[in-house]
C-alpha cells in the first residue's frame, strides 16, 4: 500500500526582485497571482520519495544541491529521492548563474530553502494510505512547434504572425497529457499532469505562475475545492503557444488564463476515464552524466567579435528587442546580444566539467516520471516515451537542474532560430542523443 502526504508554501518574491526569462532583468512591480512550492511525498514498502514543483523559470543544479543539503540537515533522509522541478514561468525570479549572478537575490533563495524544508516536513507528517488513478488527455490546439522552415531554406524561431515567408513548422508537437490522481478517503487529493508547452504567455513585469497556475484554479473550480495540481513541464524547447496563422495578441495575462482554462478542460474531460493502477512499489533510479559546453570555432568568434564592435552603442528600443522575437524582427540589439554570447563563450569559457542528473521516479508498473535537466526539444521526450515500458510515462523537463536548450544535432546544423545559438552555458551539439539513450536506459532499469 502506498502512502501520500502533501504540503505547499508561498514563494512569491517581494516587489522589486527582478524577473527571469528575457535578455534583461525586469524588476517586478507586483503580482498577478502567487508563486508556490508544492511538495508531494510518497512512501511504499519502506521507500520514501517525492516531487517538488516550483513556480520558477528554472532551478539550477547548484540550487538543487543546496536544497538537498538543507533537507538532509533538517533530518530528511530521503532528500536524494526527491524530484526538483520548475514550471518555467517567465514571471518568476532568477535562481542561479545560468543567466547572471547579479540578478539573484540570495536572501530569497535561502528563504526558499527553508520553505522547501517546511513543505517536505509537513507533507511527511501528513502521510496516509492512498490510491492512485492514471489517465491520458490530449490537446492539439494550444501548443505549436515554434521553429519554422522559411522560403529561403532557413529555419527561424518565432518568425512572426502571418509571415508570408513561412513554409511550415520544422517538427511536431506532443499533444499527449499523461496525468495521475492521488485519492484518499474517497476524495481526489492531488493531480499531477505532464504538459509539453512553454510557460511564457504574459510578458509584463508582474509576478505570476502563468498558465499552470490558472489551470490549477480552473480545475479547482470544477471540483469545488482546492485540490492541488502539479504541472510537470514536458519537452518544450522548440514549442510555444503562438499560432502564427492569426494576428491575435498572445502576450498578456488574459492569454495565461485562456491557456490554463483550455488545458484544464482537456484534463477534466478525461478524469472519468482514469483507471486505478497498482501502486505496490516505489523506485527511484538516478544517474549522473557529463553535459559538455558548446565550443566556438575561430570563424564564428571573429564574426561575432566584429558584430559586437559595430553595434556596441545599440540599446533596446522595444519589447521585442528583449525576447527571441527580435531575431525575426531584425532587431540590432538582439543581434548584438547573441554575438556577445558567442564572444563570452570564447573569452570567458567555463572550464570545469558540468555534471548533471537524470532520475526515473516509478510508481508500481504503470507510472514513470523521467527527468531531463534542460529545455529539451520535443523529439527527446517522444523518443524516450516510445521506448518506455510504462503505460503512463511523463518526461519532465527543467527538473534536477538546467543545461539550457537541447536540440537534435541536425537542428544546430540548420542554423537560425534562437534555441540553437551559442551561449556560455549552452550544451555541445551532440548531447541530445546521449540524453535520449540515458533516459531510455533509466525507464527500463
Amino acid at each position: 500500500m502506498i502512502k501520500f502526504g502533501y504540503a505547499q508554501e508561498n514563494i512569491t518574491p517581494k516587489r522589486g526582485i527582478p524577473l527571469c526569462g528575457y535578455f534583461e532583468p525586469r524588476p517586478n512591480v507586483g503580482a498577478h497571482d502567487a508563486l508556490m512550492v508544492k511538495a508531494a511525498v510518497f512512501e511504499c514498502n519502506g521507500v520514501k520519495g517525492g516531487i517538488l514543483s516550483y513556480d520558477l523559470c528554472l532551478v539550477p543544479r547548484s540550487v538543487v544541491q543546496f536544497f538537498i543539503e538543507e533537507l538532509k540537515n533538517a533530518g530528511i533522509d530521503f532528500a536524494d529521492n526527491l524530484l526538483f522541478s520548475a514550471t518555467h514561468t517567465h514571471t518568476g525570479p532568477y535562481m542561479g548563474m545560468d543567466f547572471s549572478v547579479d540578478y539573484v537575490d540570495e536572501a530569497y533563495i535561502r528563504n526558499m530553502a527553508a520553505q522547501t524544508v517546511n513543505a517536505v516536513k509537513n507533507a511527511l507528517e501528513s502521510l496516509y494510505e492512498a490510491e492512485i488513478f492514471a489517465g491520458k488527455a490530449e490537446n492539439h490546439s494550444l501548443a505549436f512547434n515554434r521553429r519554422f522552415w522559411m522560403k529561403d531554406g532557413s529555419v527561424l524561431t518565432n518568425p512572426g504572425k502571418l509571415n508570408p515567408d513561412i513554409v511550415g513548422p520544422e517538427s511536431v508537437i506532443d499533444p499527449e497529457i499523461p496525468f495521475f490522481i492521488v485519492k484518499q478517503d474517497g476524495m481526489d487529493r492531488l493531480i499531477v499532469a505532464n504538459i509539453s508547452n512553454h510557460t511564457d504567455t504574459i510578458g509584463d513585469e508582474m509576478v505570476s505562475a502563468d498558465w499552470p497556475g490558472r489551470m490549477e484554479r480552473a480545475i479547482q473550480d470544477h471540483y469545488g475545492y482546492d485540490i492541488p495540481v502539479m504541472t510537470l513541464i514536458g519537452c518544450q524547447g522548440n514549442i510555444n503557444h503562438f499560432n502564427v496563422e492569426n494576428d491575435f495578441d498572445q502576450t498578456n495575462y488574459a492569454e495565461a488564463c485562456r491557456i490554463g482554462k483550455g488545458y484544464a478542460a482537456s484534463i477534466i474531460s478525461m478524469l472519468y476515464a482514469a483507471k486505478k493502477v497498482d501502486a505496490d512499489a516505489l523506485q527511484i533510479d538516478s544517474e549522473e552524466f557529463e553535459a559538455p559546453y558548446v565550443q566556438i570555432s575561430d570563424e564564428d568568434y571573429a564574426a561575432a567579435k566584429k558584430i559586437t564592435e559595430e553595434l556596441k552603442d545599440v540599446r533596446p528600443s522595444g519589447d521585442k528587442d528583449l525576447t527571441s522575437e527580435g531575431i525575426a524582427a531584425g532587431s540590432l540589439y538582439t543581434k548584438k546580444v547573441f554575438a556577445q554570447r558567442i564572444v563570452d563563450c570564447r573569452e570567458n569559457p567555463i572550464t570545469e566539467k558540468r555534471i548533471e542528473t537524470m532520475k526515473a521516479f516509478k510508481i508500481g508498473k504503470d507510472i514513470c516520471i523521467q527527468t531531463i535537466p534542460a529545455e529539451a526539444f520535443v523529439e527527446l521526450g517522444l523518443a524516450i516515451k516510445e521506448k518506455s515500458p510504462y503505460k503512463f510515462t511523463m518526461v519532465s523537463g527543467l527538473t534536477m537542474g538546467y543545461i539550457g536548450y537541447t536540440g537534435l544535432p541536425e537542428c544546430y546544423e540548420r542554423g537560425g532560430g534562437y534555441e540553437t545559438r551559442p551561449g556560455r552555458t549552452a550544451p555541445a551539439h551532440d548531447l541530445a542523443p546521449k540524453i535520449i539513450d540515458l533516459g531510455i536506459e533509466l525507464v527500463n532499469r
